[in-house]
């Protein structure tokens, strides 16, 4: 925009006169006419750049004005003061080989200056326009940019005390059942949530990564259920530096683990696989008559995230199985 602004008031101020020398009839010496073009250039580009200054500084000159009419009325009196400027200038001081109106008669020379400044005018209020539009569509671009960022930090830092929350609650449960097993799974634990901590404060992590970090949380299920838990993880080399946000996997294991019984005779199964680009984490169900308390945060802070990062997730049952379906972003950190 600002280079068209540099450019736009240059062309029309050499345009304009040629077009008026060239409407003339009858024969038009060049070399007379030159001076009287350049001075018509002059007064043309003066013109915009006064309008230019008004538009910019609509409360100049002695007036403050703060109403769209009067500024308006301010903009159309200062232009017809201007020209008359002009005017008097051509008609008492130049020369007549420089001179406009040694041409023309004086009207004629009045009206091309006042229909020139309407075209400014126009052209002007146009270019207004148009970059107010564009400021305006940056603002909220910014806005909704800014929006998005907080919506996603919120979800993020929801990561932290939802997995705190979730492993305490196991380890109650394991302090109750055998201590020995209890005191495994706080070892464990500590190092899961140093890398939680750091997982969180990013956007995304390769799916290997995520995959390394599921596999260390297998360890903590292992020690609670002691091979009631089945998981599967079949993922193809190719995929493996796909992006992911941060402890997805490891979220969709926990839910399952909390919602479904498992039990030797009746194991939880839980199959981790890609197909079509998308991840696919699926579990057997068999609902526990009783789930302990839940924030409810789990899936509805991953859908919320996919959605702001990637695209929405998919989810539900299908032929007695729990299904969640995450799209993968393939671009590299």
């Amino acid at each position: 925009m600002n280079r068209i602004e540099r450019i736009l008031p240059i062309i029309l101020s050499l345009l304009l006169p040629g077009l008026s020398i060239i409407s003339n009839r009858g024969d038009l010496d060049p070399i007379q006419a030159f001076p009287k073009y350049l001075l018509s250039v002059l007064f043309l580009y003066s013109i915009w750049q006064l309008n230019d200054y008004q538009i910019k500084h609509p409360g100049w000159f002695i007036f403050r004005v703060g109403e769209t009419k009067m500024v308006k009325a301010v903009f159309v009196l200062t232009n017809l003061l201007y020209i008359c400027f002009i005017l008097v200038l051509d008609y008492f001081l130049l020369p007549s080989w420089i001179s406009l109106s040694s041409a023309v008669p004086i009207w004629v020379v009045a009206t091309r200056l006042t229909m020139a400044s309407l075209i400014f005018a126009v052209f002007q209020q146009a270019l207004k326009m148009t970059k107010k539009q564009e400021s305006l569509y940056a603002q909220n671009l910014l806005l909704q940019t800014e929006k998005l960022k907080s919506e996603l930090e919120t979800m993020k830092q929801q990561i932290n005390p939802h997995f705190l929350f979730n492993s305490l609650n196991t380890l109650i449960d394991l302090i109750e059942e055998d201590q020995k097993k209890a005191v495994g799974f706080v070892r464990v634990f500590s190092n899961l949530y140093r890398v939680v901590l750091q997982s969180s404060r990013r956007d995304f992590v390769f799916l290997e990564d995520e995959l390394t970090f599921l596999n260390d949380y297998w360890e903590l299920l292992k020690i609670r259920f002691n091979g009631a838990v089945h998981l599967e993880v079949n993922i193809p080399d190719e995929m493996r530096k796909v992006l992911i946000p941060p402890l997805s996997l490891q979220l969709l294991i926990e839910n399952a683990v909390k919602h479904n019984q498992a039990t030797h005779e009746n194991p939880l199964r839980i199959e981790v696989f890609e197909t079509k680009d998308t991840l696919v984490i699926q579990n057997n169900i068999n609902p526990k008559p009783f789930v302990s308390y839940s924030e409810g945060l789990g899936l509805e802070n991953l859908q919320k995230r996919f959605s702001l990062l990637v695209a929405p997730i998919e989810y539900g049952e299908d032929n007695e199985l729990f299904k969640v379906i995450l799209p993968l972003k393939k671009k590299q950190l």
